[in-house]
């Protein structure tokens, strides 16, 4: 759905990311986990075209929608709750208009046999079979049910959006995010606004959902509920991990431990070689063997 192709990114001398590549399936609910600063919110901008790579790109499929909630939101206050809610059926809301003016002008007619009227019957047939396929007929029950899920209740539902808190606002701009029931999910931290019995619902939710998900979290118990894919970004690099976040944490650590080994089997190897290097170098029948040691440490991929 997603293709990452060896992006590189970089803000000055400061490396963030360096030829990173993976995809991004249908189905998959991936977790991005690292330190402060490593990059994820970066990732995630760099996912939804906010923001361009220096190098490589980010491919999607045609006609692919992806909903994402980021952590600074620049908040539009023009609508009550549940209209503000409606405004995301966009099309839904405009065949709703057009049934009730094509019904208007149905009830002001009598000409039942005329070609006029019969094709206002057909058109009226038409839009009410497209409302049915966008799912118009549900809009309320959808809407009810995610805002009541993440905590609103029915005396919030025409209150004006100004009216709520920070905390509140991006509660409402994840439900409009849950109700476009976009291709791909990306969410930054979306548990931070959200109590107990709203988390526990939007892990069900997500669970559920069709499409794929990402995700940044610090909370380790949201995350293990919801995902079966761990990327994990560290020195610039991203490794992959098809494991939830407790067996991520499993896998990382025998990982770390083979590199540890493997750095200390390389550190030994470089400081003997350079014993070896400073030995040879003065001696004129080992000067050219010193030489190809050097081009060997110099060659040396080291080990992070």
């Amino acid at each position: 759905m997603i293709s990452v192709d060896n992006l590189s990114l970089y803000f000055g001398a400061q490396n963030v990311f360096e030829s990173i590549s993976f995809m991004i399936n249908q189905n998959d609910k991936i977790g991005l986990v690292g330190k402060n600063g490593s990059g994820k919110s970066t990732l995630l901008k760099l996912l939804t075209d906010n923001l361009s790579p220096n190098e490589g790109r980010v491919s999607r499929i045609k006609n692919i929608v992806v909903g994402y909630l980021e952590q600074d939101i620049d908040f539009q206050d023009r609508y009550s709750l549940i209209d503000d809610m409606h405004k995301v059926f966009g099309d839904i809301e405009k065949y709703k208009n057009e049934l009730d003016h094509l019904n208007q002008q149905i009830a002001e007619r009598n000409d039942y046999e005329s070609k006029e009227y019969i094709a206002l019957l057909n058109q009226l047939s038409i839009t009410e079979e497209r409302l049915r396929m966008e799912g118009g007929y549900d809009i309320d029950f959808k809407i009810h049910k995610i805002l009541k899920g993440l905590g609103f209740t029915q005396s919030d539902f025409n209150k004006h959006t100004s009216e709520f808190s920070g905390g509140w606002r991006m509660r409402i701009e994840l439900a409009k995010i849950l109700l476009k029931n976009p291709d791909v999910i990306l969410l930054d931290e979306p548990t931070n606004h959200l109590d107990i019995e709203s988390i526990i619902w939007l892990e069900k939710w997500l669970n559920e959902y069709a499409g794929a998900v990402v995700l940044v979290s610090h909370d380790k118990t949201f995350l293990d509920a919801i995902i079966n894919r761990t990327i994990e970004i560290a020195f610039s690099k991203i490794s992959d991990y098809k494991a939830n976040y407790s067996k991520y944490l499993t896998l990382r650590k025998d990982r770390q431990e083979k590199q540890l080994q493997a750095k200390k089997n390389q550190d030994k190897y470089i400081e003997q070689t350079k014993m070896l290097i400073n030995k040879f170098r003065a001696k004129k029948n080992k000067a050219a063997f010193a030489q190809t040691l050097i081009r060997k440490l110099e060659k040396l991929e080291l080990i992070e």
